[in-house]
């Protein structure tokens, strides 16, 4: 006989999933309440459970085990609401009871989390029901300890069945205020017992929900120095502290512990993985796809006791090589690691996408990478397969076979309406993309498109009216309308509506899109029809911060307009230096800024270019030595330096 054992408060929103999962495996269902206000109670009923009053004390353990007295199964299987336990599993759940060499066994546990592939771990959450097996600690309960080893073998194993949890979703964990509430009691524990390695890895966990990544590392640096390292949590230690080592822009500690993680971990895939992301993302590219390469020897850790993000020993690693050789030029080889990335994942389309421009860059011809997709492309719904090529030929700009793509397609589907309208717009079907876009049910991306379709018309050939389209019940911001309206007029030489202000939010929103669009010609005639009549006025406003890649590159041209007419200014000179720094032409960036110091010698920014200048001049130089060398400690040494000194506490993209 197996009991359910839970605790729970105002988890209706959860509550009936958790029950249905787990309904068919359990023999009794024991459900303690610690002071629902919502409807728990009434759906625990519903599941023929036994309900059971607990004044809530901030101790997770008292109340996990108040929850075991009421049990009187032989065995216990403990959830939470916001778990479910895998489809289809009661007959292999219910076969685990059968074996008196154990004792208990360990689940996998699958945490979703907003727009990123899962973190999974293992936890015991089935074990006899004996008084001597009970909870131990105030958050973050565990059992195992509990639990004796056995001379004749290990009492505990993995029972090869998942939990999903959905706790960890941006939604879940605000609607229970979950971050407030551990750091409380985390707090609390620490200041009761402050060598206790695992309650200061879980507040160092609260201060990064609170985004307190000083406070976090702290803590993390005091458990890593009291931990036992066979502990089933200390890898994570690691992992923790290096994530926010690598946020906060301090490289070389984060490196520093990486290496020790390797040391005491060697089989840990996920230390792998971020080694190459971080030297990916620093230059070092050879040492990168030797990172990935061990990740895919490894594999993926279903089983084993490490919290590991899915992917990293499979289509992850993949995916990185496949960029890696990509950018490399290597087509062949970026192709083999995208098809395993699609065999690994085949479910997101963002993978779909990669490979589409991978076979662009290789065969240069849309014609010839369509008629690759359509033969390897396969759908068990034909209308879907059909949205999936005709999104990768968008994609790589391949508009006039997406749009006759689309065009074939079922107009009921609800996926198909943004993608259609898209396309007609890169094909000058404005009319009929406006009519499609109607049809979109999400209002916020209707206007999106809107203000795509208004762009495009302003930068068609000639210039096109966008004023039908412009209307009160077109559902935009009032403000932005105006805007809109006002621009529209001056695209289209009549006397405008309103006066434009160059300081409006709105106004320089639409500049910045336009110029992404490189439409120079259009937002060089907007400055002039406001209070920005001259070069000398336009360049200052283009290079004021904040400072945006589009606008010096509008900038670097008024610039080279004005100085051919015998103009010279020190910010001219500044915002040609920045065009030539951004497309990493940084030998003539250190020429025109050098020009520039000589007019402003004091000028703080024309400074920290000239420093980036050089920054970037020695890193190039470094990369190409790490080429050859790229596991010479010293050429590392130097690229974390020059990297650190780049970022000033940028945070890197892609973190752990």
């Amino acid at each position: 006989m197996i009991s359910l054992c839970m605790i729970v408060k105002n988890e209706a929103r959860n509550l009936a999933r958790c029950l249905n999962s787990a309904k068919d495996c359990v023999d009794e269902i024991i459900v303690v309440d610690t002071g629902s206000e919502d409807n728990t109670i009434a759906i625990a009923e519903q599941f023929g459970a036994k309900i059971f009053h607990y004044q809530w004390q901030e101790d997770f353990a008292a109340a996990r085990n108040y929850s075991l007295d009421q049990a009187t199964g032989d065995w216990v299987l403990y959830l939470d609401a916001d778990e479910e336990l895998e489809a289809n599993c009661s007959e292999r759940l219910r076969s685990l009871t059968q074996r008196p060499d154990i004792e208990a066994y360990i689940f996998q546990i699958i945490n979703l989390t907003d727009g990123n592939d899962p973190l999974k771990h293992v936890n015991v959450r089935m074990f006899r029901n004996k008084p001597s097996y009970r909870f131990a600690g105030k958050l973050h309960e565990q059992i195992i300890s509990a639990i004796p080893p056995q001379a004749t073998g290990n009492p505990v194993v993995n029972c090869g069945i998942s939990i999903l949890h959905y706790g960890y979703l941006t939604a879940e964990f605000l609607a229970k205020n979950k971050a407030q509430r551990n750091h409380k009691i985390n707090t609390k524990l620490v200041a009761e017992d402050p060598n206790n390695p695992f309650y200061l890895y879980s507040l160092g966990g609260s201060c990064v929900n609170l985004n307190d990544p000083e406070g976090a590392v702290a803590h993390y640096h005091k458990a890593l120095q009291h931990v036992n390292l066979r502990a089933m949590y200390a890898p994570s230690i690691f992992v923790s502290l290096i994530s926010c080592l690598l946020k906060m822009g301090r490289l070389d500690e984060a490196v520093e512990y990486l290496e020790q993680c390797k040391i005491h971990y060697p089989d840990y895939v996920d230390i792998h993985f971020i080694e190459g992301e971080l030297f990916y993302q620093l230059g070092n590219s050879k040492r990168a796809k030797g990172c990935f390469t061990r990740c895919l020897e490894l594999g993926e850790q279903n089983k084993g006791r490490y919290t590991s993000r899915t992917g990293v020993g499979s289509f992850l690693a993949n995916a990185k090589l496949a960029e890696i050789y990509q950018r490399e030029g290597a087509y062949k080889k970026a192709l083999q690691h995208q098809i395993q990335v699609i065999k690994g994942k085949n479910s997101d389309m963002k993978h779909y996408i990669q490979l589409a421009h991978i076979l662009k860059d290789s065969l240069k011809d849309g014609q010839q990478v369509y008629a690759v997709l359509r033969s390897n492309i396969r759908h068990s719904n034909k209308a879907t397969e059909q949205l999936m090529l005709s999104r990768m030929l968008y994609e790589i700009e391949e508009y006039e076979m997406a749009s006759q793509l689309l065009d074939n397609l079922p107009g009921e589907r609800p996926d198909l309406a943004q993608y259609k309208s898209r396309a007609l717009l890169k094909t000058g079907r404005f009319a009929e993309a406006y009519e499609v876009l109607k049809q979109i049910p999400d209002l916020g991306l209707q206007q999106t498109i809107l203000q795509e379709l208004v762009f495009s018309l302003w930068t068609s050939s000639p210039a096109k009216d966008a004023s039908p389209y412009l209307t009160i019940s077109s559902g935009l911001d009032e403000e932005l309308l105006k805007y809109l309206q006002t621009i529209n007029d001056i695209v289209m030489n009549r006397p405008p509506a309103y006066e434009i202000n160059h300081h409006n939010y709105y106004f320089n929103e639409i500049v910045n899109g336009l110029l992404a669009q490189k439409s120079f010609a259009l937002v060089i005639k907007l400055l002039n029809s406001c209070d920005l009549h001259s070069v000398e006025s336009q360049i200052p406003f283009l290079v004021a911060e904040p400072e945006h890649d589009d606008r010096f590159e509008l900038a670097a041209r008024l610039t080279l307009g004005d100085m051919g007419k015998g103009h010279q200014d020190s910010d001219h000179y500044y915002a040609l230096a920045r065009y030539f720094y951004r497309n990493h032409e940084y030998t003539s960036a250190q020429s025109v800024i050098l020009q520039a110091l000589e007019i402003m010698p004091s000028q703080i920014r024309y400074q920290e270019l000239l420093q980036k200048i050089y920054l970037q001049q020695t890193l190039i130089m470094v990369q190409e030595a790490l080429k050859h060398y790229p596991e010479n400690p010293e050429f590392n040494r130097r690229l974390l330096e020059l990297q650190m000194k780049l970022r000033k506490n940028t945070p890197l993209k892609g973190v752990h």
